[in-house]
């Protein structure tokens, strides 16, 4: 977690003011970047008390209507091996995001967020013991909540998120974070 947290703030850290700066010596255009949809592609991983999943991939769209409301739709794909299988998840997140984007010049704001909405998560476990192997796989649709940071500069943003899924698994009720990071385009 430490790894993926140091990779999100050196790339917003990196990133911004050079986006900043390209945005600052083009002529000045009409572009809000407060409103309108975004697509990004990015990691992400699963984590808890017991469980630390492998980076996988996230895929997300969403559409801002103000510096303060968003909604977002997301594919988030993690997992990991260990000697006798491997444990992957999927999640499909439907869900909003309230805050409020602070301008921190005419084409980059900062948008401070709390999520919240509903996910639909798969866990697919596959092991093998002596000649036999064997498959399960759960899924539970449920309400997600969490926190994040978006940088938007002129057409493009990077997003940190940490979201705890609720999931009832077999018998098995938890929590895990679901922390992610997601470079995009405003369109």
């Amino acid at each position: 977690m430490q790894k993926l947290l140091a990779t999100a703030f050196f790339s917003v850290l990196i990133t911004a003011p050079m986006m900043a700066n390209a945005h600052h010596s083009a002529s000045y255009h009409s572009h809000n970047n407060y409103a309108g949809p975004r697509v990004g592609l990015g990691i992400s991983y699963l984590s808890d008390d017991y469980m630390d999943t492998d980076t996988g991939f996230k895929l997300e769209g969403g559409f801002d209507f103000n510096r303060i409301v968003g909604v977002n739709l997301s594919y988030e794909d993690s997992g990991y091996d260990y000697k006798y299988g491997s444990l992957d998840y999927s999640t499909i997140k439907l869900g909003t995001d309230l805050g409020y984007a602070f301008p921190l010049s005419q084409s980059v704001s900062l948008k401070p967020y709390v999520s919240l909405g509903f996910h639909r998560t798969t866990e697919d476990h596959n092991w093998c013991e002596r000649k036999h192997c064997y498959h399960s796989s759960y899924t539970d649709t449920n309400t997600y909540y969490g926190i994040g940071m978006r940088l938007t500069a002129d057409m493009f943003y990077i997003n940190v998120s940490n979201e705890v899924l609720k999931l009832d698994v077999g018998n098995y009720r938890y929590e895990p974070d679901q922390i992610a990071v997601t470079v995009g385009l405003k369109i």
